[in-house]
């Protein structure tokens, strides 16, 4: 096999607090599963040191005092260029919030 060859897996950070990660190719995607903002943003600062491009699928609501927005503002507010933002709650006005958040500073899913 020629492993100059193979194809890298895309990072896809998966941030719940109860949900289980969705079914996906798992040749594909390498998972980081974050239950906590913490968590969340540990995961972040990883890979946009490394300069890792990634995807990241919010649920707004944590469990905690901070939120799925609160990570999305992180995103924002450090200009973390290489992830798309996907949102998969179920709070409306919290995924509207995120959109909104993301579309407005130009990052698209």
């Amino acid at each position: 096999m020629d492993f100059g060859k193979a194809k890298k897996k895309m990072w896809y950070v998966w941030v719940d607090d109860e949900r289980p990660v969705p079914e996906m190719d798992r040749d594909k995607y390498a998972v980081i599963i974050c239950r906590t903002y913490a968590a969340a943003i540990d995961a972040i600062r990883l890979l946009a040191e490394t300069n890792e491009a990634f995807i990241i699928d919010l649920d707004h609501d944590l469990g905690e005092k901070k939120t799925g927005y609160d990570i999305a503002k992180y995103i924002v507010e450090h200009d973390v260029r290489k992830v798309n933002v996907f949102v998969h709650t179920m709070n409306p006005v919290g995924r509207h919030n995120i959109v909104q958040l993301m579309e407005h500073y130009g990052y698209t899913s």
